[in-house]
């Protein structure tokens, strides 16, 4: 166990015209102070796990460094499709849902529904993670959180004000979670990165910690959630466990969500193993997730092989690499991305319809698109909470 959160009394402050906007039944319930949560400083504090619960952690990083040297081995990027599948659970985990088909869409085009768009800008956070390199520090954390929220019209940026998690909208009182003053965030972080730079714990505990205290610290005003579950990934690359790929881990906490909020819960209260085992077996359900995914799309490939005929060498033969990267496309995009011309591009779409690769997406006012129906579908089936638990149940 580790030293619990404490609280100090802030001042609660409201201008007089912002006061009269609330309704008379709830400004009787705002006071002038409220109780906010101090984290302790936790960069030198001692780290113990019981032998169980290493040696566990020891079998499943075994069998994240096999599945991640399979990666390295495939000749399409299996972490673009998987990239998607974890965005799409983290984004669930925060009720925010679409169709992987309308996310795909989003990365595109500006026209799609408001929540693929939401959704498209957490697959554009976990890019900027998997592409950063050195140590985690404050500026690649912001850096994280200004891609994920780009768009929105939310605040970017360490947060200047009080938030809380439930309660009212009005104010921190009856709230159940009153993250620390605005004035001490730079601080906790500041603690956390020394936390994150230490080398003699081992890269999943460090990084189950480091999400709990990352939480608990709540350092913007909105998005915390998604960046902290993106910098899971980010701590596990620094750490080497993951070199080639990436593991759709919000999928496993996606699969028993209570457990997960439970488990931050306690890390409150100084408990952090939970939080430990939560992730150790996230992770252990993402690897299975990710061999069901990448099982499925080389079976999907190989029947697209067989049924190309054209010349090796042609552009044809590069489009499935590039579905796998981007499931919807438009001849712009298939153009650019394999260097032909936009004329050759929709030759190359027509063609692929005609073998089933490719369908025209309905709706004419977005433009045409068409979309890799077989790869959606994998997609949709990993990154749903049915789908997890289908394929957990195998």
């Amino acid at each position: 166990m580790w030293p619990g959160i404490t609280y100090e009394t802030c001042a609660w402050e409201r201008d007089t015209d912002e006061l009269a906007l609330i309704p008379k039944s709830r400004r009787r319930k705002i006071l002038p102070t409220y109780e906010a949560a101090v984290p302790a400083s936790i960069a030198a504090l001692p780290v113990e796990i019981s032998a169980s619960l290493a040696r566990r952690i020891a079998e499943v990083e075994v069998s994240l460094a096999r599945f991640d040297q399979a990666q390295a081995m495939r000749n399409y990027s299996l972490p673009a499709l998987l990239l998607r599948s974890e965005s799409s659970s983290s984004s669930q985990i925060e009720q925010l849902t679409s169709s992987m088909r309308n996310v795909a869409l989003a990365e595109l085009s500006e026209r799609a529904p408001a929540n693929a768009l939401l959704i498209a800008g957490n697959v554009a956070a976990m890019r900027e993670a998997l592409g950063q390199s050195g140590e985690v520090d404050i500026d690649s954390i912001c850096a994280i959180h200004d891609v994920l929220l780009r768009g929105t019209h939310e605040a970017m940026g360490l947060r200047d004000e009080q938030v809380w998690i439930g309660g009212s909208p009005y104010s921190p009182h009856g709230a159940m979670f009153v993250p620390p003053h605005a004035d001490r965030v730079q601080a906790c972080l500041d603690d956390l990165i020394a936390f994150a730079a230490r080398e003699d714990v081992p890269p999943v505990v460090k990084a189950a910690i480091f999400h709990a205290q990352f939480e608990t610290i709540h350092p913007f005003t909105d998005g915390n959630g998604r960046t902290g579950r993106t910098l899971l990934h980010r701590m596990l690359a620094a750490d080497e466990v993951l070199l080639h790929t990436m593991l759709p881990v919000s999928a496993g906490l996606l699969h028993d969500v209570e457990r997960y909020m439970d488990a931050l819960n306690a890390y409150h209260d100084g408990a952090f193993e939970p939080m430990i085992e939560c992730l150790t077996d996230a992770l252990e359900l993402a690897v299975v997730i990710g061999s069901r995914i990448a099982s499925d799309v080389d079976d999907i490939l190989a029947r697209w092989a067989s049924a190309n005929t054209d010349r090796v060498g042609s552009a044809s033969h590069r489009l499935p690499a590039l579905l796998v990267e981007q499931p919807v496309v438009d001849v712009a995009y298939v153009a650019s991305h394999l260097g032909i011309t936009d004329r050759a591009a929709r030759n190359l779409i027509d063609a692929a319809c005609e073998r089933d690769i490719l369908v025209k997406m309905g709706n004419a006012k977005r433009g045409a698109f068409y979309q890799a129906a077989d790869l959606i579908v994998v997609l949709e089936e990993a990154s749903s909470l049915e789908g997890i638990r289908r394929i957990a149940a195998r």
